[in-house]
């Protein structure tokens, strides 16, 4: 098990390494923009450990505690990310139940992020060539979407014993300390799903993170560390 603190050094890295990756395509996502800003976002605990920290720091711990944070009744169950990219290397194909909630996310505030540094990785990833609010969808170019993929399944398997849901039920979860009643435990990895014509986008992103040196090893050996 990796202490927290080496956990959020970690996932500090990716994010950076992850964001210079990115650099490369001309988004259209701009301050203000926020169709995308949904309750629909998931994450880990391990991100959901990074956002409590920040929350507490500025004194806001208490809008946790507001009704769009509370689970939702009879939520059907997802598969994480290591999951489903498990399921279809074993050649078998996966049903998702369709569970989005297109309302604003909490954290919204005047069309602005309000835990913008700290937000996770599925905000982080979601961008789009041309303007959402104008095309009706996000247009993301080919490759993207696999190297995106594969950075969230790193953080999964880091965090080791933790759990993976919808943002806000897992910040309440953390916030009661009852984290039983939702979300799903997190998985290592399985294996990656990159397309033969993906491999030269996205494979010096994860070459990059893997070698990326991190308090005195190779991320690539933490991951290693993380299932021990």
């Amino acid at each position: 098990m990796i202490p927290p603190p080496i956990q959020q050094l970690l996932l500090t890295a990716l994010y950076a390494a992850f964001a210079e990756w990115a650099e490369k395509f001309a988004f259209a996502c701009r301050k203000g923009c926020a169709t995308c800003c949904t309750r629909s976002v998931t994450m880990t605990s391990l991100e959901g450990g990074g956002i409590m920290a920040f929350l507490t720091a500025m004194d806001r711990l208490a809008e946790l505690t507001a009704p769009a944070f509370q689970p939702t009744p009879n939520r059907m169950a997802q598969c994480t990310t290591n999951t489903f990219v498990g399921a279809h290397l074993k050649g078998k194909s996966v049903e998702e139940e369709e569970n989005w909630d297109l309302r604003p996310c909490p954290f919204l505030k005047e069309e602005t992020c309000s835990i913008y540094p700290v937000r996770p990785f599925g905000c982080r990833l979601f961008v789009s060539l041309a303007p959402c609010d104008t095309c009706g969808v996000a247009e993301m170019p080919p490759g993207y979407l696999a190297g995106a993929t594969a950075l969230l399944q790193c953080i999964e398997h880091l965090d080791n014993g933790g759990a993976w849901g919808i943002m806000t039920e897992v910040l309440s979860g953390l916030n009661t300390g009852r984290t039983d009643g939702f979300g799903e435990p997190t998985a290592p990895i399985p294996g990656f799903l990159i397309a033969p014509d993906e491999h030269a986008l996205v494979e010096p992103l994860l070459q990059g993170l893997l070698t990326l040196e991190i308090a005195g090893q190779p991320f690539k050996q933490w991951l290693e560390d993380a299932r021990l």
